[in-house]
């Protein structure tokens, strides 16, 4: 199963328009408004699957999102300058930034200072042998936003290739409720470079999914202040139509049996039956009077 390309297409070029719209409208009061928004996957699914995962799946992109305008952090074990130097030759000036576990620790430790290591940043990698301990040295609040660090192994022979295949993928972590999130490109990308990326990730995404398309509800693309725009929706299961139509049926072939004769001894039956089960309570005088002819034998009896 696939999406439907004219419809992906039309999804992505109204979501272009809308931008520039809003930022033609914005420009004067705005200063934000010329701000390239990320463009989002956004996957619904039918079923929650409870197996949480700390490390997020790696979807290849056909299409890059970084390039030297973008911002990129590393998050290293430890602060080796032999190894920080080692990293910073190897060519990727989209690495802006390299921080170790310790810097995290110390330099990054209150709320402010991690809120704006986040935001100076439009993707984090990091060392996958650190990747189980960010959750309590990075923050629970950070863990909340779409910049969750992606691992990559510094440890392999041909470091150059592991990194530029890190940069060259989105990722996916499952959410905790229905609706997934996955960034597939900018809204200053070109049209037909989102469409790829979005028809790209989803059939890799699809993989990850328990169950696959059988547990996918819907799927539709969104920016950060746009509604989401559909480009699928599962059809209701067959089996699950019949059984409601069944269902239904039975209720009312017995709202019919209600308005016959037969139908109407069977209710009365019924209710018969219903009611030789229940014990009628005792009326508040018939309560006291017993109370009272408790009492009354007592006090006798002490007399």
């Amino acid at each position: 199963m696939s999406l439907n390309h004219e419809l992906v297409t039309k999804a992505v070029n109204s979501l272009i328009a809308h931008t520039k719209k809003k930022e033609e409208n914005e420009e004067s009061t705005n200063l934000l408004a010329n701000a390239v928004e990320p463009m989002h996957l956004i996957v619904t699914v039918k079923k929650i699957s409870h197996k949480m995962r700390i490390k997020p799946y790696r979807i290849p992109l056909r299409n890059c999102l970084y390039d030297e305008s973008s911002s990129v952090c590393l998050i290293i074990k430890n602060h080796d300058e032999e190894h920080v130097e080692k990293l910073k030759n190897l060519g990727f000036p989209v690495i802006k930034e390299i921080v170790s576990m310790r810097d995290l620790k110390t330099k990054y430790n209150g709320f402010e200072t991690k809120r704006q290591l986040m935001n100076a940043h439009d993707l984090f990698l990091t060392d996958d042998r650190v990747i189980n301990g960010l959750p309590k040295a990075l923050g629970g609040k950070f863990y909340l936003t779409k910049k969750i660090p992606a691992p990559v192994n510094l440890r392999a022979k041909n470091l150059r290739n592991e990194i530029g295949k890190a940069l060259k993928c989105t990722y996916y972590k499952a959410a905790r409720g229905s609706c997934n999130a996955v960034r597939v490109g900018t809204t200053d990308m070109a049209p037909e470079l989102l469409i790829e990326n979005t028809m790209g990730t989803l059939d890799n995404l699809v993989k990850h999914i328990p169950k696959g398309w059988d547990n996918i509800q819907s799927v539709g693309i969104k920016t950060g202040t746009s509604l989401t725009l559909p480009i699928y929706n599962a059809l209701p299961n067959a089996s699950s139509v019949i059984n409601n139509a069944a269902a239904d049926d039975d209720e009312a072939m017995e709202d019919v049996e209600g308005e016959t004769e037969e139908g109407a001894e069977k209710k009365e039956k019924k209710e018969k039956a219903s009611k030789k089960g229940k014990k009628s309570p005792l009326s508040r005088t018939k309560a006291k009077n017993i109370v009272k002819a408790h009492a009354k034998k007592r006090a006798e009896a002490t007399a």
